[in-house]
């Protein structure tokens, strides 16, 4: 009964984590503002604002939620903090002091959501580099 529960559990958050990705929807559309005038120039579309914090999405996974929110400067990825991570119990724990600061080397070395999972803790991984491409999609919307 346990297996069956736990499997089920798993399904559901697969696919709660599959359909709520985003993917990048092209050129962002240009908002209406204030006058020209005192505006300044707005970037090209797809350009990423130095300085930008982007949150990305909060990822569900059988262990919990892993959420990061990503700072950008020079056009890079400069920082990927956790907001939220696994604490489901003390495996979990342990799992985030090993796995988060290598996904966030490894994120910052590729400049990308394109690196590999951590062996051992492949559902925060997942949860991790999705929450940060989500962030990434956001990122070169505005």
């Amino acid at each position: 009964m346990r297996k069956i529960t736990f499997f089920l559990l798993a399904t559901i958050a697969g696919l709660v984590g599959l359909f709520s990705y985003r993917t990048s929807l092209g050129e962002a559309v240009p908002q209406a503002g204030a006058g020209a005038a005192t505006s300044s120039p707005a970037p090209p579309p797809g350009a990423i604002v130095d300085g930008l914090v982007v949150d990305g999405d909060a990822v569900l996974t059988e262990y919990g939620t892993v959420q990061v929110r990503v700072t950008f400067a020079g056009g890079r990825i400069a920082d990927v903090a956790v907001l939220r991570k696994h604490t489901v119990h003390e495996h979990s724990l342990v799992l985030n002091e090993l796995a988060l600061p290598r996904l966030r080397e490894q994120v910052l070395d590729a400049q990308s959501a394109e690196v590999d999972t951590v062996s051992g803790a492949t559902a925060t991984s997942r949860a991790y580099l999705g929450s940060l491409q989500s962030a990434i999609d956001r990122a070169h919307l505005r």
